[in-house]
């Protein structure tokens, strides 16, 4: 009897924590999942209208509203530069070329006629500000034996022929005299009989007591000047531009592949291609429009233009040389006058000769 109720106490604590354990799991159970769902606000987007070209504008024409079209975007992606209005682009002048459908902004446009943005030259900005670029000869003389290379600075050396003219006739001095003959009965005017020597000077001679007329016996020889007129002018490029789609054909490099430092000897039966070098005739400088106007004149004045290399560190102020004269080189140097002498050399000189370089001729294997 006892084991029996013992067992019916176990069966009823059972059975009471099961029940609890029910209670407890249905007073902490989940909401059901047929509750409605909150949707998240999606904000309304406002549309706008920008300016696009209807058509391709070439550079420098004047848009009209025809040529004008317009798509709509988000007003968030609005960014500044951008036209809504096709009458604020109307009467403005294209300054680049705005192929149809691209939304024109305010960098694109110019109320001012001619102000168009050519894709131009890849040499034109180095130039800087205030200067102008004038090309002008070089031989292998007056260029620092080609030493000279873009961006480097140079200093401008001209040297000139001057002499006398008449103001009148702008012609040499002296002028040629000549014979008048008076006007006669039948003349209305005087005549030139005839043409005569240079005119002279009228001298009295001091061993004779007698008046001469001395005519000059050669033509007036010109002076010779050089002095130096520009300092610290910038070297744009050497030698000419290539065109589009061309190679540098006149820089200081052969036109084949240089030999290595150990020649490669050549299969018998067969001759080396010759190497020929181009050298440049001609050089770029960046200079103000005043001295670009003056290197213009010197070059078809006939004057010599000679270039010499500056160290780029080099940037004092400029010391403006005495000229070069010959009273300067006789006075300055101490150079004395050769003394009029019994004897002479042989064969008679009258004219300094240049003397002949190795390197003048380009020699090919």
């Amino acid at each position: 009897m006892k084991r029996g109720r013992i067992f019916i106490y176990l069966a009823l604590i059972v059975i009471i924590a099961v029940a609890a354990g029910a209670g407890y799991l249905w007073m902490h159970r989940t909401p059901a999942t047929n509750q409605p769902v909150a949707t998240p606000v999606v904000p309304q987007t406002t549309l706008v209208d920008i300016v696009t070209a209807g058509q391709n504008i070439t550079p420098g024409t004047l848009i009209t509203e025809a040529m004008l079209s317009s798509i709509q975007i988000p007003d968030t992606a609005l960014v500044q530069g951008l036209f809504t209005n096709k009458a604020d682009v109307a009467n403005m002048y294209a300054k680049y070329l705005i192929a149809q459908g691209v939304p024109i902004m305010d960098s694109m446009v110019s109320a001012t006629a001619g102000n168009v943005n050519l894709p131009g030259s890849t040499w034109a900005p180095f130039i800087p500000q205030g200067l102008t670029a004038v090309a002008i000869p070089i031989t292998r003389l007056s260029s620092v034996a080609y030493g000279i290379r873009d961006g480097d600075y140079v200093d401008v050396i001209v040297t000139m022929l001057l002499v006398d003219v008449d103001p009148t006739n702008q012609s040499i001095l002296p002028n040629l005299s000549a014979g008048i003959t008076a006007p006669g009965p039948d003349q209305l005017v005087a005549q030139i009989s005839s043409v005569g020597s240079r005119a002279g000077n009228a001298t009295l001679d001091q061993t004779l007591n007698q008046p001469l007329y001395l005519v000059p016996s050669e033509e007036q020889r010109p002076r010779l000047v050089t002095q130096m007129i520009m300092q610290n002018i910038q070297v744009l490029h050497v030698g000419s531009f290539p065109l589009p789609g061309e190679v540098a054909s006149d820089q200081l490099s052969p036109s084949t592949s240089a030999a290595v430092a150990t020649a490669t000897p050549t299969p018998a039966g067969q001759t080396t291609a010759p190497v020929v070098i181009t050298r440049p005739d001609i050089i770029t400088l960046m200079v103000s429009p005043d001295d670009a106007n003056t290197l213009v004149y010197l070059v078809y004045s006939g004057a010599k233009i000679t270039l010499t290399l500056r160290n780029p560190n080099n940037t004092g102020p400029a010391v403006k040389p005495d000229s070069a004269t010959l009273e300067y080189l006789l006075t300055q140097y101490d150079i004395p006058v050769p003394a009029k002498l019994q004897y002479a050399v042989q064969p008679r000189l009258d004219t300094l000769l240049d003397p002949t370089l190795p390197n003048d001729k380009t020699t090919t294997p």
